[in-house]
């Protein structure tokens, strides 16, 4: 899915993913730091069906890819995607800022953007899933008014890792 229209924030753009983005992005995610609380796996556990699913991400039917890049040097941030929920106007989102930009307000200006978005989409709720071991995450939605709606757990992509997790809600 493609949202065409860029998403634009005082210091972010976030755009459709492009697959020219694919070594910056899976660069950052195989960081054993910065995807430590992913679902993706370690670069040395991809597997052809990974690989078949990123090369599929600048087409996907399921959800928005996008990419997060900044306003002022142009360079990529981050990622996150929107993926349409069981409900007609429910969505469930997920992010990933470059290490190299935590604790700077990135995230909570990347939240609100996706936010406002799903709001335009006509969305009444958003629900997000964090490790509970990922305190800076969690907090990052709790401050954006998000609450615990259940404990769940998540594995991390063809690896024996195992997240206890909460599933975040937010009502729009």
């Amino acid at each position: 899915m493609q949202i065409k229209n860029d998403i634009r924030t005082p210091r972010l753009t976030i755009r459709d993913y492009k697959s020219d983005d694919l070594p910056y992005v899976t660069a950052m995610w195989f960081d054993p730091e910065n995807g430590k609380y992913m679902s993706d796996p370690q670069k040395e556990y991809v597997d052809e069906v990974y690989r078949k699913a990123l090369d599929g991400m600048e087409d996907s039917k399921d959800g928005y890819y996008l990419t997060v890049v900044s306003n002022d040097i142009g360079n990529i941030m981050g990622t996150c995607c929107i993926f349409p929920g069981d409900k007609k106007d429910a969505y469930d989102i997920g992010y990933c800022i470059n290490k190299k930009y935590w604790r700077q307000g990135y995230g909570t200006e990347l939240i609100t953007a996706l936010i406002g978005r799903i709001r335009e989409y006509g969305g009444t709720e958003i629900t997000a899933e964090v490790a509970k071991e990922n305190a800076a995450s969690r907090n990052l939605l709790l401050k954006n008014g998000f609450e615990i709606l259940r404990e769940s757990e998540f594995k991390k992509y063809n690896m024996d890792i195992t997240f206890d997790s909460f599933i975040y809600k937010l009502v729009l």
